[in-house]
């Protein structure tokens, strides 16, 4: 297949693919439905309207970072000067365009870091495409896909500036404007940050000879983003003292704040029966794979505000949907860990990169889950970790491209498989009837 079928156009159809299920979604799917949308919607218009920040008392989102809400206000503005009925439709639509860049920004991920192996990035390109997390969020009036698009563009300045040798101050102010940017788009990323720091530092380790520019191409990055995203945070410290979340902090100790089920639990059977709200409720790994490839919280496969529960023809779908999941799941988990252990071992900054992004992601999304318990594990989001999607996508990729080295007709067959029968669970279905 490979002789026939060029990975270029493969990895170039499925950014056309994504636009094309992104830009669908966004037009059918309400403006006011999906996570918090009436806050998202609320900050957006306060932004605009009263031209200045939103107090604690004002909106519930006063404590993210403004310049998505800036951006979806102003478009969402454009739409009530030209009378649309749903001036905030304009903001859905920035989610295409932010999609297919993070499909390309991912394509070229994979060529820098694996040039000889054209099926990564093949590869990589599907998974983001058909990620049912990103395209359910997309749909949305939410920060969460622009968030993930500058964090994939950071880990491209980045990445591209370790694999070159290139440490120059155009680059490096680059990188460090793009990590300003993404921390005032979204606080999550920081696991971006976390990730590039930390690739920095090893290679400061492992590259003696060129600690020089390294060290001055580091130090000009984070001031540069500092000057982009240092009021913000430092607003957030002088008037609320906690700079990242709103939420008060327990006198309880950390681990004190979860009871042992919330970590050991499997979930099973519900996990491949009922993956649907309330069974798996504050369960983290269960209800966060359930969110992940399936629709826990009932906002695009079925409707928990309307129906309560999923019909058992709906519910079908979730635990199909969960079934299939296993497969890149294992995929992507596997090539973490091998990426990890072999960048840490050979000392290698640039595929370091990959490993640290979804350690950082997963370490920041549990800590705030067991940090600020709360009783309908709404803190349980995987759209939260939605910005390490790119590094994800990648270690799948490299462990798909691995596998079918071995075995390569098997391989692109199951691979083919999984891609057409998750095809339907990334399409919104409610505004043709049947949702």
């Amino acid at each position: 297949m490979a002789g026939r079928i060029r990975p270029e156009r493969v990895a170039y159809a499925f950014a056309a693919l994504a636009g094309l299920i992104v830009l669908w979604n966004a037009v059918a799917y309400p403006s006011g439905a999906g996570y918090d949308a009436a806050s998202h919607r609320e900050y957006a218009d306060f932004l605009i309207q009263h031209h200045r920040l939103p107090l604690r008392n004002e909106t519930p989102e006063y404590y993210s970072p403004p310049l998505y809400y800036g951006l979806a206000g102003a478009v969402t503005w454009v739409g009530r000067q030209l009378g649309l009925g749903d001036p905030h439709k304009l903001g859905q639509l920035l989610n295409p365009p932010a999609v297919v860049g993070t499909v390309l920004l991912v394509v070229a991920l994979a060529r820098l870091l694996w040039p000889a192996r054209p099926w990564v990035a093949a590869a990589a390109a599907g998974y983001v495409a058909l990620s049912p997390v990103l395209t359910r969020t997309a749909s949305m009036f939410h920060p969460e896909p622009t968030d993930l698009f500058v964090s994939a563009l950071c880990a491209y300045l980045a990445a591209r500036m370790l694999v070159r040798r290139r440490y120059g101050t155009g680059a490096a102010l680059g990188l460090g404007a793009a990590l300003g940017a993404a921390e005032m788009v979204r606080q999550f990323a920081l696991y971006t940050l976390a990730a590039v720091v930390g690739a920095w530092l090893v290679a400061l380790w492992a590259r003696g000879d060129e600690r020089r520019p390294l060290l001055r191409a580091l130090a000009v990055a984070l001031a540069a983003c500092a000057l982009v995203a240092g009021p913000w945070y430092g607003y957030r410290v002088v008037h609320y003292a906690n700079p990242v979340f709103d939420r008060p902090h327990s006198s309880k100790p950390l681990f004190d704040r979860r009871p042992a089920r919330f970590y050991t639990s499997s979930g099973l059977p519900d996990v491949f029966t009922g993956p649907y709200r309330p069974h798996l409720v504050n369960r983290a790994w269960p209800e966060t794979y359930s969110d992940l490839w399936g629709d826990w919280y009932g906002v695009f496969a079925w409707s928990h505000r309307s129906e309560g529960t999923p019909s058992p023809a709906r519910n079908g779908w979730l635990v199909a949907q969960n079934v299939l999941g296993l497969v890149p799941t294992a995929l992507a988990l596997g090539g973490w860990l091998v990426l990890l252990f072999s960048a840490l071992r050979r000392r290698a900054p640039s595929r370091l990169l990959l490993g640290l992004a979804p350690l950082a992601g997963l370490a920041g999304y549990f800590y705030f889950a067991i940090a600020y318990p709360t009783p309908d594990g709404d803190v349980l989001k995987p759209a939260f970790m939605l910005s390490t999607l790119w590094a994800w996508a990648l270690c799948f990729a490299w462990a798909a491209e691995r596998l079918a080295a071995r075995a390569p007709r098997p391989a692109a067959v199951a691979l083919v498989a999984v891609a057409l029968l998750d095809l339907p669970f990334v399409v919104y279905k409610g505004a043709v009837g049947l949702l």
